[in-house]
C-alpha cells in the first residue's frame, strides 16, 4: 500500500444500518406496532445495551411483551416484540431484573384466574439474551394465594429472582407483606405461594426490596397502618426464607399526629443495611415533606429517630427517587411545588448530613410542568437526571440534566432535550450506559393513534449520538474511494480510516478530523496505490472524551485484469464502454461529481450510452458488480 491522501466533498448517500437517533424529534422506536405500549421498563443486558419490557394491548386485553436494544441502538429481538405473556384476561405492571447472563427476570400482576375481574396474582417469567422465553410459554405462578396479589418488587439473585408483593390472603381490606425466592430454572425455593414478612393487623403495602450483599438474603420495607390513623415505615431482613429482625418489622418512622409517612423508597448502603427516603406531613398544613433513614444489617436505627430531614421546604415535595452513592449515603430526587412545579436533588452523606444545599438543588426550574423524574449515578459522584417536561406549549417532552459530585450542573442550565417530537412523551425510565451517559426509554404518542415505546442514548456531554448515515466504497484501477456522511458532531474528534487485507488485521491509513458542523457532514477519503485485490475498510469514530465506537466493514474487490475503456472521450452523444462482463457486472451508471445518479441500465457487453441530453461538463461512469462492488470511470460531455 502506498502514500494516501485526504479530500472532502459533498455527496448524495443513502442511509446505513440501525444507530441511534441522533435527533431528539425522531429518536428510535422500540415498539410502534397496533395497540398501546405503555410503562416501560428497563435492565442492563451487561454489554452496554437494554432489555425493555412494557404492557401491550395489541391483542385487545393487556399483555407483556420485550425487546433487546443493543449498545448501538439495534433491535435485537422479533421487530414488533417477544411476547412474555399473552394469557387470557389482563397482565399489568411489569418489573424487570437481571438474570447475570445476559437476559432478564420479569414479574407482573395477572388476572388470568380471576377471569377479569381484578383478583390479580403474581407472575414471572425469565427470558435469555436470545430472546426465548424459559419458564413456559405464559410465565410460572409466583402466587395465586386467594385474595388480590400487587404492588410486586424484585431483586436480581443467581439467575433467578427474590419477589415481594404487598398480600390480600387475609381478607377484607387489609393487606400483609409475603415474598418469594425462585431459581434459575423458575421453582420456588421458599414455601409455596410465599412466606410472610409482616402479617400485623390492618394495611402493608408497597414494598421495596434491595440487597443486603448475601446470596438468598434481603432488606424489605413497606408502609404500614398498623397503628390506624396514619402509615408509618417498617421494615424487615430475611434470609432463606425466614425473618430475623423483630417479628413483624422494626419501627424505621412512626412520627405521631398524623404525620403519615407513605411511599418510601430504599436503597443499599454498602455495608449490607439500607437508606430509606419516605413522603411525610409531619410539619402540619397541607404541605407533604421528604424524611430519611438509615438501618443497619441488625435492623438498628443509624440517624435522628423517626429520621432527617431531606426537604422542608414550602409546597409539596413528592414523586421521589433515590440511588446509593459510592460512599454510603444516597442521592434524592424529586418533584417539587415551592414555587412552581420543578426537579429538585439533595446528596446525603453516610452519617445522614445534606451536602448539597439545604431543602435540595434545583435541577429543573424552568416555568410549566416539570415531572417523573429519575435517576443513575455519575461514575465520580453525582448523578444523571432524567423527567417529564412541558416546557414546550404545555406538550409533554423528556429533558436531562447532569450533576456533579458538588450538586454544580454539567449541562445547560434547565437539561437538555432528550425527546421533543410534536406529541406527547412521558413516564420515562434510564439505566447508565456506564461511561456517564444513558439509555433512556418512554411512552410516546408521535402516531396519535395510540402509545408506543420509543428509546435513546444520551452521552456523558449531553448530547444524542454521532450518526454514521452511510460508509460505501468503490474501486478504481489501483485506488479505492471510501466515501461517508454523519449527522451530530457536537463532541466528535476525527475518523480513524483502518484497512485489514483479512478483515481481522487493521491498521490505521489516516486520521480525517471531524467537521463538527450542524446538520449533516460529508467525507471522502483517497486510498491510492492499493496492490491487494481484496481489501476490507472500517471507521473508527472517536470523540473528544476519547470513547469510540467502529463502523461496519466494507469489503472491496479489485479487478486488474481487464481495462474497462470509454470512446470517445470526450464525447457530445454517444459513449461507448468496451470490456463490460454481464456475467459479473450488473449495472451502468452516469452519475454527477456530487454523486447524483442521471442514468442507469443493465450491464450488457459493449453497452452504449446516449448522453445526448447531459449538460457539457465532467461526469463518472459507476459499474455496479454482482458482488456489491463498484468501479468509477470519468468522462467529459462536451
Amino acid at each position: 500500500m502506498k502514500i494516501t491522501c485526504i479530500l472532502l466533498l459533498t455527496l448524495c448517500c443513502k442511509y446505513a444500518a440501525a444507530q441511534w437517533s441522533s435527533n431528539p424529534s425522531v429518536n428510535n422506536a422500540v415498539c410502534n406496532f397496533s395497540g398501546s405500549q405503555t410503562n416501560v421498563q428497563l435492565v442492563a443486558d451487561g454489554t452496554g445495551g437494554a432489555i425493555a419490557v412494557w404492557e401491550d394491548t395489541r391483542n385487545a386485553s393487556t399483555d407483556i411483551y420485550a425487546q433487546h436494544i443493543s449498545a448501538t441502538g439495534t433491535l435485537l429481538w422479533t421487530a414488533a416484540g417477544v411476547p412474555l405473556c399473552t394469557a387470557a384476561f389482563n397482565q399489568l405492571k411489569p418489573k424487570i431484573v437481571t438474570d447475570g447472563t445476559g437476559g432478564a427476570v420479569i414479574a407482573w400482576i395477572d388476572d388470568r384466574n380471576g377471569a377479569g375481574a381484578g383478583n390479580y396474582d403474581i407472575y414471572a417469567q425469565r427470558i435469555n439474551s436470545s430472546g426465548a422465553v424459559q419458564w413456559g410459554a405464559d410465565g410460572l405462578p409466583v402466587c395465586t394465594a386467594t385474595g388480590i396479589q400487587n404492588n410486586q418488587q424484585l431483586l436480581a439473585d443467581n439467575s433467578g429472582a427474590m419477589i415481594v408483593w404487598s398480600d390480600g390472603r387475609g381478607g377484607s381490606a387489609n393487606a400483609d407483606i409475603y415474598a418469594q425466592r425462585l431459581n434459575q430454572v423458575g421453582t420456588p425455593l421458599w414455601t409455596i405461594d410465599g412466606v410472610a414478612v409482616c402479617t400485623a393487623t390492618s394495611l402493608q403495602n408497597i414494598p421495596q426490596i434491595i440487597s443486603d450483599g448475601g446470596a438468598g438474603s434481603a432488606i424489605i420495607a413497606w408502609e404500614d397502618w398498623r397503628n390506624f390513623s396514619q402509615p408509618d415505615i417498617y421494615a424487615q431482613h430475611i434470609s432463606n426464607g425466614f425473618t430475623d429482625w423483630t417479628f413483624n418489622g422494626v419501627v424505621i418512622c412512626s412520627e405521631p399526629n398524623f404525620a403519615q409517612q407513605s411511599n418510601t423508597k430504599m436503597v443499599a448502603d454498602g455495608s449490607g443495611g439500607a437508606i430509606m427516603c419516605w413522603e411525610d406531613k409531619r410539619n402540619f398544613g397541607s404541605n407533604t415533606d421528604l424524611y430519611a433513614q438509615r438501618v443497619n444489617n441488625s435492623g438498628v436505627v443509624q440517624w435522628t429517630s423517626n429520621g432527617i430531614a431531606v426537604c422542608t421546604a414550602s409546597g409539596i415535595q413528592f414523586s421521589q427517587q433515590m440511588i446509593a452513592s459510592a460512599s454510603g449515603g444516597a442521592i434524592i430526587t424529586w418533584e417539587d411545588r415551592r414555587t412552581d412545579r420543578d426537579i429538585y436533588s439533595q446528596y446525603i452523606n453516610a452519617s445522614g448530613a445534606p451536602q448539597w444545599a439545604v431543602n435540595g438543588i434545583a435541577v429543573c426550574s424552568t416555568p410549566d410542568i416539570q415531572e417523573e423524574p429519575q435517576l443513575v449515578a455519575r461514575l465520580a459522584g453525582g448523578a444523571l437526571y432524567i423527567w417529564t417536561d412541558s416546557r414546550n406549549s404545555s406538550q409533554q417532552d423528556i429533558y436531562a440534566q447532569s450533576i456533579d459530585a458538588t450538586g454544580a450542573a454539567v449541562w445547560a442550565a434547565n437539561g437538555v432535550p432528550v425527546a421533543n417530537e410534536a406529541h406527547a412523551q412521558s413516564a420515562a425510565q434510564l439505566l447508565t450506559d456506564g461511561v456517564n451517559g444513558a439509555i433512556i426509554a418512554w411512552t410516546d404518542l408521535r402516531t396519535t393513534l395510540d402509545y408506543d415505546i420509543y428509546a435513546s442514548r444520551l452521552f456523558a456531554n449531553g448530547t444524542l449520538p454521532l450518526k454514521l448515515l452511510s460508509f460505501d466504497a468503490t474501486a478504481s484501477q489501483d485506488d479505492v474511494t471510501l466515501v461517508w456522511t454523519t449527522e451530530n458532531e457536537m463532541n466528535s474528534a476525527y475518523f480513524d480510516v483502518e484497512v485489514a487485507a483479512d478483515g481481522i488485521n487493521f491498521k490505521k491509513l489516516a486520521a480525517v478530523k471531524a467537521n463538527n458542523l450542524p446538520g449533516q457532514n460529508q467525507y471522502r477519503f483517497l486510498h491510492a496505490g492499493v496492490t491487494d485485490n481484496i481489501l476490507f475498510y472500517r471507521l473508527k469514530q472517536v470523540d473528544n472524551d476519547g470513547r469510540y465506537v467502529y463502523s461496519k466493514l466494507i469489503k472491496v474487490n479489485i479487478n486488474r485484469n481487464i481495462e474497462i475503456i470509454l470512446y470517445p472521450n470526450p464525447t457530445s452523444s454517444l459513449l461507448l464502454v468496451k470490456n463490460i462482463n454481464p456475467a459479473t457486472d450488473n449495472l451502468v451508471q452516469v452519475i454527477s461529481p456530487e454523486g447524483k445518479l442521471l442514468m442507469e441500465q443493465k450491464a450488457t457487453t459493449d453497452p452504449q450510452l446516449h448522453i445526448k441530453n447531459l449538460q457539457a461538463g465532467f461526469y463518472l461512469l459507476r459499474l455496479i458488480k454482482k458482488d456489491k462492488s463498484t468501479r468509477l470511470f470519468p468522462f467529459v460531455k462536451q
